[in-house]
């Protein structure tokens, strides 16, 4: 009864130790499973599992209390210094006012616990009946804290610290028991271990030292529910909460509570509440946090591994294995972790220490798995190895001693040694590679079909991974093989391909397909562009002097080559040869004949007359089965069974619109059993073919070969194949490859192309002609689904499919702007068609093709276009291009700066129906239409590269080509469109300038810039009739208004203006809204940002778009980035954020789109100027270093073909900017930058980035290296355009640490995961490439290019790119 009494006085609620005083008593309680707190604690979070408390007599009811931390100030009796102890996952009983401690709980978390009192011990020391806790602060000097009696009560005194206490960072916070993984105290694992320690007389089987440990346990005390009662179901709670185990205070019982109950995520994620159950029944909830303090304002857990990593479906055993030769990384061991199918992977270390870092890397790249077993190393069951196991919530288990049978991992080692010996014994490489060697047996290993009953017939990777696993980065070459490999480290022009060594994949280095590359000095470099020697490489007698020469100085560097009696040596050990029996030799069987197929009759056939619904071009329509498909002879085609697989009969359907196609009794079924309901019978429809099995029984290709009569002739079977097939209720079955063959001829036929089976003896008699039949059919529904033909709107005007429909649309218009247009192109292309005499037919060789009219609008000035065009789908494509290339938007900005910098005129033209003017390449007919009027139906060749045909537009860039070399200029090698000239003119003062002329090309649209451009267009004129309106000073260029302008400082620059665009887009929209929309949405009364404050996009839930109204949205956000390449940069971000929705618009996008079109109506005005001024740059702010030390012969590389610079010099000037993890879905970063040359603005960008960033500094970095990149191509434009770069670009961030990092040598860079940033950014300042230097972030113009920006901060940067948006300018 003393015991019972002990029970009931460790609750203690409102007892008389309850006071005012805030101090508490902490006391250790042996019969105690779980920690419990109560009033004196602070606590600051709660955990998702209720708990039931019962005192000494269970009749006397459970009490409700909840899992907590709580939080305690402990105050050393000498030095006063102040201590915040954590107890995680404590029970919270109110009303309790001292804390109970179960010293199991507190030991397996790192305490040392000596409950002796030390007037029992022997030789008492100040560590009898004391507590030792590890500071995470110095680990050599952990906090004694000395422990006092109270009758048989083991106890110290602390007290309940205050919020501001808690929050303070100047007092040490140390952890008396864990916070993960979830605390389980009836775990039988700590049986089994005690028992493990001792023999059946208890003598000690460990030493001591090795004995003790440390080790994670897996869950509370909890007797789980099976999940087969609903807990959430109002008549099971009750008996659910009645089924928990009934303990006293000390132990607990605890039903696994999720942290988010089905109803408040059905409110949250608005769904139903049905698959909100579903859903919580089917997650994990490891993450979520609840804040019990509302005050509380720090330290929240920043270990988040349970979230950050994925989780593996199997344990993993790990091991060391030891080599005696040091490999050429130092390392002289390796950590192995393997499961027991097959999977591993090895981390080569220097030192047993280094294990911690080989789980981090396992944790990283693949996951954490539930179970970590391993045998009693001392690195692996303590340390750090064993923190982070419990952080990443792991459960760590330990061997039974000498009984390393039970380690996988020993098994899986000694696998991996085998296959490395063989590899490295087989490719006589230098034995220091034999970690390079065990990483890729590993890979291997883990992605081989072994036999192994558990993987089921996977390789071990799919298993662990949960998908099919890629093969690729192990396959693509053979260990040690010889490769040539791009080395961009030699000086330009040398050649860039290496040879070297293949040493297997660089793992989390560049992409996917990254290599370890082996060099001649015995250094290894890691390359994703290499290639294996070509039959040239390998007979040239030069190149094998090399090999041989590369062999010799790899040796000398790594030491001779591995040779099997060195394998003891490395702990490697050769897989061991056997002589086959002699009786396994097998003989080449017979295969009897195929049967032939027994026709089926029509008369009772159950399908004929039925009326099904099929889906055809993406709909549901009525069909109704006709009869049974005939052959030649008059006899149905196929014959019936009762498995749908072997149905092999073909039926005519008929469709509502007369069409009659071809059905297999297999689709038809198909269709009918998909038309049942919900509660109809169970039945299989394919959804896919998983996997497929080849047989002994299977013809080779040499038994598929026979003589039939004296003839040669290939033998139809599918015997020895079957195919795993997935079913829609997702069962799997194996099925034979003739019966699914009769069923799903097509499906099985497109995946044995894809699993490339198609030439085995069982595919290659029938697949390609099932594939030919589908390309015929495919062929067939693509002409009538063109998207020519689905257009319906552009700029909001209705665009005519047909003459007829133009005409209706005239008519109905009120006008002729349809039929003038049609008018003016039939004149103009009459040229390209010489008629046929009547009566004869096309010459021998000639194709047939159709021609049409095609309807557009014009984006210039939204006028009515109709241009003839031939049907080129219906020839054979050239062996050549077959388009015309254009000239970049930024190369016709550079122009015009340029021609304003060197004060040259500039001309502009539009060539006359361009492609009529070239020959024709192609030989090819038609039939004239009706467009034609008294001509329609006459034959005619087409003489001219007439719009459609497959090469009309190569065969028009190539004669304007072949012209402009004959005007002597040159095309441009940056731009293919850009042609250039030297030239040279007087000035006024008589001196002599040397400049460039160039001519910019945009399909028919001429730009010339010269000192007398007139003079180039009339010579011009005579070969390519130019319309007469067109020629003159520029007006309308690619949408925009182009004119010249004054600034204040009396320059004359060259400005693009929108304006006329805008508004007429804007007006379009109004009345597509107003008339075809009808009301469903309005333009906002008033807009002054782009954006309504606080919207954004893609945490937008609103309900989808209907088709038409989505099918406007992807129209509507086009025509505005349009707007945004044509100069309206102010709308950049929020125009780059609606278009990542075109996939998917939602009513919200849909307002907001049209909210950004009320913007630009109020302030349609605006000017893109491109001033020439030379900026000021105060080159104070960019610091000048030697990188010499850092980056040795760094310099930029100057094109040697580049012309001979002309014309006055430039500068360039780049701003950068990022937000950092802007959107708020999925956090990424968002770049944005701007170019200038000179003053003028030459190119913009704003993009979300392609990977998530945890820091401000790798967002920005990356922003920072993705503008180098672009400003090196500008670089090598411009000096390819011959013109003279003055110095480095000057580059300016508003981010101190990048700008730190990029402008002096000496900084070093703490974070691996922006390495390929920093080094890329510091290498082009190291080169004199550029220039790096600060700015103020409200000064950086760049913002504009990744915030949404609101009121003053937006019109001070959009003051600084644009003029006229607002009135002040």
């Amino acid at each position: 009864m003393g015991r019972d009494c002990a029970a009931v006085r460790s609750i203690r609620i409102g007892s008389q130790y309850s006071s005012e005083i805030k101090e508490v008593r902490v006391e250790l309680d042996s019969h105690a499973d779980t920690c419990v707190v109560g009033n004196n604690c602070l606590i600051v979070h709660e955990h998702g599992r209720p708990i039931s408390v019962y005192g000494f007599d269970p009749a006397d009811g459970a009490k409700s209390c909840r899992i907590v931390d709580a939080a305690i100030k402990y105050t050393h009796p000498t030095t006063g210094e102040r201590f915040i102890l954590m107890i995680n996952q404590a029970i919270e009983v109110k009303g309790l006012d001292h804390v109970l401690l179960c010293p199991m709980q507190c030991r397996l978390n790192g305490a040392r616990i000596d409950e002796l009192p030390k007037f029992l011990a022997d030789s008492p020391t100040i560590e009898n009946h004391a507590i030792q806790l590890p500071d995470p602060y110095d680990d050599a000097h952990p906090l004694l804290i000395p422990l006092k009696v109270h009758g048989v009560t083991s106890y110290f005194m602390a007290s309940k610290p205050t919020i501001e206490e808690y929050e303070n960072q100047e007092l040490t916070h140390i952890e008396l028991t864990g916070d993960s993984p979830p605390w389980d105290p009836s775990d039988p694992d700590y049986a089994r271990r005690e028992d493990n320690m001792t023999n059946l007389d208890g003598t000690v089987l460990l030493p001591e030292s090795a004995a003790r440990g440390r080790y994670v346990i897996s869950s509370v005390l909890s007797y789980s529910h099976d999940g087969a009662v609903d807990l959430e179901d109002s008549d099971n709670f009750g008996t659910a909460l009645e089924e928990n185990v009934h303990v006293s205070i000390s132990r607990v019982t605890s039903v696994k509570k999720p942290a988010m109950d089905h109803e408040t995520l059905a409110k949250r994620w608005h769904i139903t509440p049905e698959k909100a159950k579903n859903t919580i029944r089917k997650t994990t909830q490891r993450g979520i946090r609840t804040v019990l303090h509302p005050t509380l304002s720090r330290r929240f857990r920043t270990n988040d591994r349970q979230l950050r990593y994925r989780r593996l479906p199997s344990d993993l055993y790990s091991d060391t294995m030891f080599a005696n030769t040091v490999s050429r990384r130092q390392n002289k061991m390796a950590q192995v972790f393997a499961s027991d199918f097959g999977w591993s992977r090895v981390y080569p270390m220097q030192a047993k220490g280094e294990a911690h870092e080989a789980l981090s890397l396992l944790f990283q790249r693949d996951g954490v798995p539930p179970k970590m077993i391993v045998d009693n190393a001392k690195e692996m069951i303590g340390g750090e190895f064993h923190k982070k196991l419990k952080e990443a919530t792991c459960h760590l288990r330990q061997t039974e001693p000498y009984s390393p049978w039970q380690n996988s991992a020993e098994l899986e080692i000694r696998e991996l040694k085998k296959a490395a010996g063989r590899m490295m014994i087989k490719s006589r490489c230098p034995k220091r590679l034999w970690d390079d060697c065990l990483e890729l047996a590993s890979y291997v290993r883990s992605n081989t079909a072994h036999d192994i009953f558990k993987l089921q017939g996977e390789v071990p990777e799919t298993i662990m991974s949960g998908q099919t696993a890629d093969i690729s980065p192990f396959c693509e070459h053979e260990w040690f093989e010889w490769v040539m490999f791009k080395d961009d480290s030699g000086a330009f022009p040398d050649d860039p391909w290496t040879l070297g060594k293949w040493l297997g994949p660089s793992i989390d280095i560049g992409p996917a397909m990254t290599a370890k590359m082996l060099k001649e000095n015995g250094e290894v470099m890691h390359r994703s562009t290499y290639r294996e020697l070509t039959p040239e490489e390998w007979a040239s007698e030069d190149e094998k002097k090399m090999r041989e020469k590369f062999l010799q100085r790899v040796h000398e560097k790594l030491g001779p080559k591995l040779k099997p009696e060195d394998l003891a040596a490395l702990g490697v050990e050769d897989t061991p040869q056997f002589e086959a029996y002699e009786d396994e030799v097998q003989n080449g069987g017979t295969y009897p004949p195929l049967d032939e197929e027994e026709e089926t009759p029509e008369p009772g056939d159950n399908y004929v007359h039925a009326e099904v619904m099929f889906p055809r071009a993406g709909e549901m329509i009525r069909g109704k089965v006709k009869s049974r498909k005939r052959d030649a002879d008059g006899n149905p085609v196929g014959r019936a069974n009762t498995n749908p697989l072997l149905d092999t009969r073909l039926y005519e359907v008929e469709f509502a619109d007369g069409e009659v196609t071809e059905l297999t009794a297999n689709n038809i079924a198909q269709s009918m059993y998909a038309q049942c309901d919900i509660d109809g019978n169970e039945y299989l429809l394919l959804d896919a073919f998983v996997d497929y099995e080849k047989t002994e029984k299977a013809l080779t290709l040499e038994q598929q070969k026979i003589v039939v009569k004296g003839r040669p002739a290939m033998r139809r079977t599918t015997v020895g194949w079957r195919i795993c097939c997935q079913w829609k209720d997702g069962s799997t079955t194996w099925e034979r490859l003739s019966d699914v063959k009769e069923g799903y001829p097509l499906q099985i036929a497109e995946y044995a192309v894809a699993q490339e089976i198609a030439h085995e003896p069982a595919f290659n008699w029938w697949v390609y002609k099932v594939l030919k039949k589908r390309d015929r059919i495919i062929s067939l529904v693509k002409r009538r689904n063109t998207r020519y033909l689905k257009r319906s709107h552009k700029f909001g005007i209705a665009l005519p499919k047909t003459v007829a429909e133009a005409l209706e649309l005239d008519k109905k218009n009120g006008d002729t702007m349809w039929a003038d247009a049609m008018a003016k192109e039939l004149k103009n292309v009459r040229v390209a068609f010489d008629m046929i005499p009547e009566g004869e037919s096309a010459p021998i060789g000639y194709q047939f093709v159709k021609c049409h009219l095609v309807f557009d609008i014009k984006m210039e000035d939204f006028r009515r276009k109709a241009r003839l065009v031939a049907g080129g789908h219906m020839t054979d494509a050239p062996a050549t291009i077959t388009y015309a290339s254009v000239v970049s938007k930024e190369t016709v900005r550079i122009a015009l700066t340029l021609a304003a910098l060197n004060a040259l005129e500039v001309k502009a033209a539009d060539i006359m129906n361009a492609y009529v003017t070239a020959p024709n390449k192609e030989k090819v007919w038609t039939i004239l239409g009706m467009e034609f009027g008294s001509d329609q139906g006459k034959k005619a060749i087409i003489v001219r590269a007439l719009y459609g045909l497959k090469s009309a537009g190569a065969a028009f860039r190539a004669h304007l080509a072949d012209y402009m070399r004959q005007l002597g200029y040159t095309s441009c090698l940056a731009d293919r469109d850009l042609w250039l000239k030297a030239e040279t003119m007087i000035l006024e003062d008589g001196k002599v300038f040397d400049y460039y002329a160039y001519i910019l090309c945009y399909v028919d649209d001429i730009l010339v810039i010269h000192h007398n451009p007139s003079d180039i267009l009339n010579r011009l004129d005579k070969a390519f009739p130019l319309k007469a309106e067109s020629v003159g000073d520029p007006d309308m260029y690619l949408g925009a208004k182009l004119r010249t302008t004054v600034l204040g400082n009396g320059v004359e620059a060259w400005a693009f203006s929108p304006a006329k665009y805008v508004r007429e887009a804007v007006s379009n929209c109004e009345k597509f809204i107003r008339d075809e929309l009808k009301g469903g949405f309005t333009f906002p009364k008033r807009a002054d940002n782009p954006f309504p404050t606080d919207y954004r996009p893609e945490i937008d839930v609103s309900e989808p778009l209907e088709p038409d109204a989505a099918s406007y949205y992807q129209s509507v956000v086009q025509i505005m980035r349009w707007m945004v390449e044509l100069g309206r940069v102010d709308i950049i971000t929020e125009i780059s954020m609606l278009a990542s929705h075109l996939a998917l618009p939602r009513v919200g996008h849909m307002e907001a789109a049209l909210h950004a079109m009320a913007y630009l109506k109020q302030k349609y005005n605006s000017r893109l100027v491109l001033d020439p001024t030379y900026p000021f740059i105060n080159e104070d702010t960019f610091q000048h270093c030697d990188w010499q030390e850092f980056y040795h012969g760094a310099e930029e590389p100057i094109p040697g073909n580049m012309p001979k610079p002309r014309g006055k010099g430039i500068d360039l000037r780049l701003f950068v900017d990022s937000d950092h993890a802007g959107d708020k879905r999925n956090r990424r970063s968002r770049t944005g930058f701007l170019i200038y040359l000179n003053t003028a603005l030459i190119q913009w960008y704003s993009k979300a980035q392609s990977t998530c960033e945890t820091s401000v500094f790798g967002a920005e970095f990356l922003a920072m290296k993705t503008g180098v990149d672009t400003l090196r191509g500008v670089r090598y434009k411009l000096r390819m355009m011959g013109v003279p770069v003055m110095g480095p670009t000057f580059i300016f961030g508003d981010n101190m640490s990048v700008i730190n990092n990029t402008s002096r040598p000496e900084s070093v860079l703490r974070k691996k995961c922006n390495e390929v940033c920093y080094h890329s950014v510091r290498e082009s300042v190291a080169m004199g490439e550029s220039l790096t230097a600060h700015i103020r972030s409200e000064d950086n113009p760049a913002d504009l290019m990744t915030k949404l920006l609101f009121g003053q901060k937006r019109r001070s940067c959009v003051d600084q790119i644009l003029y006229d948006i607002y009135d002040s300018q």
